[in-house]
């Protein structure tokens, strides 16, 4: 008897690990893979974009909403690997699935690309150059999700449509037309991913007769100081009159114009919020006025009728 005992409870051991190692882990659901060199080679290979999801799959609510919703759906895993594919870049709490290098390459790769929340998603081409970018889930359910993301593999095609003309032709008018296939990305992004196109803008307009010398070298000090601005303002809720300080330190020392200048004042507002609301308002409105058309100067209507109606 005792022998038959041993016998099945070997069986059952055996089973049953088979079964917890055939489980699908979180960094690697079926259709994803998890490493960015592969997911690039895989795509140069079969002519594909990339589909970058940064997520926190274990805590942020979100990124939850976001899989459940869209990325398990069928017409997700039917329709995006048509055109993707699909890299899952995730942070979770518990990392104890999660290779060293897995953990890294999402350190890296989210500082590369500047993810500032969860879920990000990014389309990039099979080189890593990202073309589309959303942030955080609207809600939208899947089949709408679903297209809205294919619709923007044509902004892929425009961007190559620039650079393939610009590869044809020389000086400014080569710098005009690898500046068209930039304008497609934001800034930021273009700053970033794009660092060789932008140092060929440069060098090919050193004279800045088509202006875009000092366009992209001024985007280049914007994106500098916003980064600084960003390292200032950590911490801001604990020690507000040092960050304040160093804020003022920045400008001074940087002299910044336009919309960087205008993240700063809009930095020193939020951080005087709660103490002096009058002040805050002041530097809302001085902010406006440095750059109106701005993500942040649009903003900012909405934040003086919400929060200072009776100011």
């Amino acid at each position: 008897m005792k022998s038959l005992q041993h016998t099945t409870r070997n069986v059952l051991l055996a089973v049953g690990t088979a079964a917890i190692l055939s489980l699908p882990t979180a960094q690697a659901d079926e259709g994803w893979v998890v490493d960015f060199e592969k997911a690039k080679a895989q795509a140069a290979k079969e002519g594909k974009s990339i589909l970058m999801e940064f997520t926190g799959s274990d805590w942020c609510p979100p990124c939850k909403a976001l899989h459940k919703n869209v990325l398990i759906k069928d017409v997700f895993k039917t329709e995006m690997p048509k055109s993707f594919v699909l890299l899952k870049l995730d942070s979770p709490r518990d990392k104890s699935k999660q290779t060293p290098e897995e953990i890294e390459q999402y350190k890296v790769l989210s500082a590369k690309y500047g993810v500032k929340g969860v879920p990000t998603i990014f389309l990039a081409d099979a080189k890593g150059r990202p073309y589309y970018e959303t942030v955080g889930y609207s809600g939208d359910p899947a089949d709408k999700y679903v297209a809205n993301l294919k619709e923007q593999i044509a902004t892929l095609a425009k961007r190559d449509a620039a650079f393939a003309k610009a590869e044809k032709a020389s000086g400014a008018e080569k710098a005009k037309l690898l500046a068209d296939g930039l304008s497609l990305v934001n800034d930021e992004m273009a700053l970033k991913t794009y660092g060789d196109v932008v140092s060929q803008i440069i060098e090919l307009d050193a004279d800045n007769k088509a202006g875009l010398k000092a366009k992209f070298e001024g985007l280049k000090n914007s994106v500098g100081f916003k980064a600084e601005l960003e390292a200032a303002t950590r911490g801001s809720r604990d020690k507000p009159e040092e960050t304040l300080a160093a804020i003022d330190k920045l400008i001074a020392e940087k002299e910044p114009t336009g919309e960087a200048l205008q993240e700063a004042v809009f930095s020193k507002s939020a951080i005087l919020f709660q103490t002096d609301k009058a002040k805050a308002k002041e530097l809302l409105l001085e902010a406006q006025k440095l750059a109106p058309e701005s993500e942040t100067g649009k903003r900012i209507d909405g934040i003086l009728e919400q929060f200072f109606k009776d100011e």
